[in-house]
């Protein structure tokens, strides 16, 4: 599975359908509003966006996902696997909507209620008209403010047909889109060769936000669940942990932005650096963090790293197969000092993972709104801020045939005021996906940030393919992985 902008999606000329959320076909009979509150990212999120509209900014957000079914494919067996996959996450059939005391409430549909509406678009000549057509699609139709919040579709071959979906980051998180995959694949199977498939439940990640909001409604800013933050707040001298680079970004403005994806090492060099982790007693997500903050210091010469990691909010067995934004923010902090190696600084990392994970379930809009009310009113994060994230596909729901159905996630942000990272393990190697500010200074200094991470990276695994080579106890050369 990759991480990619959308011109790497995979799709080629062919015929396209398209299915788009209906409203229930007697309007009399729909339910009154849940009595289940949005979740804090939901919230902040939908703020956000009606923000922007009041700007009048032309932005475009959404995060989607591509994947092959191959063969000729029965268009009624996947119509029929949408629908169920709508039907079984509860946060597909939501609408949103403030009320007036200012909360954001959440409109569902039940699941007998759901129908798809179908869309014959026709054949398109060439995968760059298929490409524009999707991203014109997403563009126009995923608005946090309008309902539906996604569009699903297909491109079908003679051989092979190539599914896509495009969603408002209100309803999911990258998580969820490998979900997806394997459960419309998994449910086209078994339709498309006459079988009943399993039906299964998913937890809702509406009870997932209503218990989160239920636990921490009463959380103020002198609480000591939030001790930790403050000691961050403290040492970073704000809430958002700044990027120590000179991205030429003015705060309050958003910029164009560039999206683009790069492999760092193929998977041999992968494998190497994973055993060369192992070595010092780290998991690999642990030791890549370690990676990123000695080449941020020797490019920007900081003796500390501060940053933002994505965490994944799926412990609780209910939610592992669940669609949903599952994800909280939280800060870490390493030492990175000019005399630290790999081994030292990885010791760092471990340390503040440690003291991180304690704090793990504080949802982090309400540290914003407690601890940063200056920067709460805004729609982004104030200026350019440090954000790591890592992903390992090869441990994701469905891995093991990743190879036949191709999956892809694509996240869009047509403009950035920052240079967020995505690191993605999967079969062939480690890859970087990167969007940031499409100006010079900002371009100048990505590309050397990700030239530091290679050379780090390329240096650390010479050493141990090096130290693999070198004869022991038999006097035999010890296996090269």
């Amino acid at each position: 599975m990759h991480q990619v902008p959308l011109t790497h999606a995979g799709f080629n000329a062919g015929h396209v359908h398209e299915w788009r959320l209906g409203p229930p076909r007697n309007t009399l009979a729909v339910a009154p509003l849940s009595d289940k509150p949005a979740s804090y990212n939901q919230e902040k999120h939908f703020s956000a966006a009606v923000m922007a509209r009041q700007e009048h900014v032309a932005e475009n957000y959404w995060i989607g996902l591509s994947f092959k079914i191959p063969g000729p494919l029965n268009v009624d067996a996947l119509e029929a696997a949408l629908l169920l996959f709508v039907r079984r996450h509860e946060v597909l059939r939501c609408g949103f909507e403030q009320l007036i005391a200012g909360d954001l409430r959440c409109d569902v549909m039940k699941p007998e209620e759901v129908r798809l509406v179908h869309t014959d678009v026709g054949p398109l000549a060439s995968s760059e008209a298929v490409t524009a057509h999707v991203r014109a699609t997403f563009n126009r139709d995923i608005d946090t403010l309008s309902w539906p919040l996604f569009v699903l579709g297909v491109v079908v071959e003679e051989t092979q047909a190539t599914v896509y979906m495009g969603f408002d980051h209100i309803l999911c998180d990258g998580l969820s889109l490998v979900i997806a995959v394997e459960e419309v694949e998994r449910d086209y199977a078994a339709l498309a060769a006459g079988q009943r498939p399993a039906l299964e439940v998913a937890g809702s990640y509406l009870d997932f936000g209503d218990e989160q909001r239920r636990r921490y409604s009463l959380l103020t800013a002198n609480s000591p669940d939030l001790e930790y933050w403050r000691s961050f707040i403290a040492g970073a001298g704000d809430l958002f942990p700044r990027v120590p680079l000179d991205l030429g970004i003015e705060s309050g403005r958003m910029y164009p932005a560039q999206n683009q994806a790069v492999r760092l090492l193929d998977d041999t060099a992968a494998l190497t650096f994973e055993r060369l982790c192992r070595e010092h007693g780290t998991k690999l997500f642990m030791g890549l963090l370690a990676v990123v903050g000695m080449a941020l210091r020797d490019i920007s010469g900081s003796q500390t790293y501060r940053g933002f990691l994505p965490i994944s909010e799926r412990q609780d067995p209910r939610w592992r197969q669940s669609f949903g934004w599952f994800v909280n923010t939280l800060a870490i902090t390493f030492p990175i000092a000019d005399h630290m190696g790999f081994p030292e600084v990885v010791e760092g990392v471990q340390a503040g993972f440690k003291e991180l994970i304690r704090n793990v379930d504080v949802p982090f809009v309400k540290v914003w709104e407690l601890l940063a009310p200056q920067h709460f009113h805004l729609r982004s994060w104030p200026y350019p801020v440090n954000f790591f994230s890592f992903l390992d596909y090869r441990k994701m729901p469905g891995a093991a045939q990743f190879d036949t159905w191709q999956p892809k996630t694509i996240p869009e942000s047509s403009h950035s005021n920052t240079g967020n990272m995505w690191f993605l393990r999967n079969s062939e190697g480690l890859f970087l996906h990167s969007i940031f500010c499409d100006i010079p200074k900002s371009v100048d200094a990505m590309t050397r940030y990700r030239a530091a991470i290679s050379s780090t990276l390329d240096g650390l695994i010479l050493g141990a393919s090096r130290s693999s080579a070198v004869p022991k106890g038999n006097g035999q050369p010890a296996a090269t992985v």
